[in-house]
């Protein structure tokens, strides 16, 4: 059996824009320290088969989250709708939703137990879906700030002006990747079982979603040491900000046009999210794009594998992440408050790695 992957330095052997910062200050040392405002993007219907209800929770992931509104209505885990995962040790509101029928007996104010309380509910068409949400908002107090050189500063004014690169966080990929090695092992296991994954439906949901995040990490930490990250190489697939949009770059187009878009923040770049690729896909990669994705694979076969055998389907995601309404609030020399807000599935933690070292 293979040896499960094992990285020294975890989530910060992927590689900075400008070097890791030298500055260095601590996080979550208090729930309130690490807030999160999910941001629909629509207005509910106030009407229909399903009740979205916002919660404010503490202490408290999404998955548990749901379990207790489950529980209180006497349901399924599998019929409460949510739209991403949220930070346990934080402070965080969210919208999940719930059969309507159900759920008419939930009121505004009302406590599910420590850390789950009941903000707002609406009526609506839909279950919310994986990715339905439009943002997140984030306040994240740094303590024990060292930044002699007033590099923080300097820091926030590049990411203002370039992004920052679109990790997926070590959140989605474990404690020195343990959520990645998990998944290797699973999938070396099925080689020697000869038999599908196992695992409970939202522990194999984590496991695929933990591989194909670290390729896809593993492809943008590459990008970002050879400075392409933002921008144009051959066979680039495009995504258009503030969208889910993407295009594939033609012979035809003006180079000249796309570059002056990138430069605008415009349209990113894209990276792989591995999978299974059908022929008849229209944004998949080619030329020096395709192949550095294929020497990414080649490098970690058995996760590549195992998410095409698992019928994953590939897709793409931007490498760059633009935060909107970057500020800092400067409490004490050694306390600092910043806020942001940054689209579907952008990680807080991606940002604050290009910052401070924490």
């Amino acid at each position: 059996m293979s040896e499960a992957i094992r990285i020294p330095g975890g989530f910060r052997q992927f590689a900075f824009v400008h070097g890791e910062p030298g500055c260095s200050a601590q996080i979550k040392q208090e729930f309130e320290d690490f807030q999160v405002d999910e941001e629909l993007g629509f207005a509910p219907l106030g009407s229909g088969e399903h009740l979205l209800v916002r919660v404010c929770k503490q202490d408290m992931g999404t998955l548990q989250a749901a379990a207790g509104l489950a529980r209180e209505l006497g349901v399924s885990p599998a019929a409460v709708g949510y739209s991403g995962m949220k930070d346990r040790r934080a402070i965080t509101t969210q919208w999940f939703s719930v059969p309507q029928k159900t759920g008419s007996r939930l009121r505004p104010g009302t406590d599910l137990g420590p850390g789950l309380r009941i903000l707002e509910i609406h009526g609506n068409d839909r279950k919310l879906r994986i990715g339905s949400h439009r943002a997140n908002r984030f306040r994240i107090r740094l303590r024990h700030l060292r930044d002699e050189g007033r590099e923080l500063e300097t820091r926030l004014m590049r990411i203002r002006a370039e992004g920052v690169p679109n990790y997926f966080g070590p959140q989605r990929l474990g404690r020195e990747f343990s959520n990645v090695s998990q998944a290797q092992e699973t999938f070396l296991a099925f080689d020697e079982n000869k038999g599908r994954l196992r695992p409970a439906r939202k522990k194999k949901s984590m496991l695929l979603s933990a591989a194909r995040s670290f390729l896809f990490n593993a492809v943008l930490s590459h990008r970002v040491a050879e400075a392409s990250w933002n921008r144009r190489l051959a066979g680039e697939v495009f995504n258009l900000e503030g969208t889910r949009r993407l295009f594939r770059m033609r012979d035809e187009d003006d180079t000249a046009v796309l570059d002056r878009r990138i430069q605008e923040l415009d349209i990113h770049p894209t990276g792989l999210l591995a999978g299974k690729i059908e022929n008849s896909d229209p944004y998949q990669a080619g030329a020096a794009v395709a192949r550095l994705e294929a020497d990414i694979l080649n490098a970690y076969p058995v996760l590549g594998e195992g998410l095409v055998r698992e019928q994953v389907a590939s897709s793409r995601r931007a490498l760059r992440l633009l935060p909107r309404d970057l500020e800092l609030i400067r409490e004490t020399d050694e306390m600092v408050t910043l806020s942001f807000t940054l689209g579907a599935g952008g990680y807080g933690t991606a940002l604050l790695r290009e910052l401070v070292r924490f």
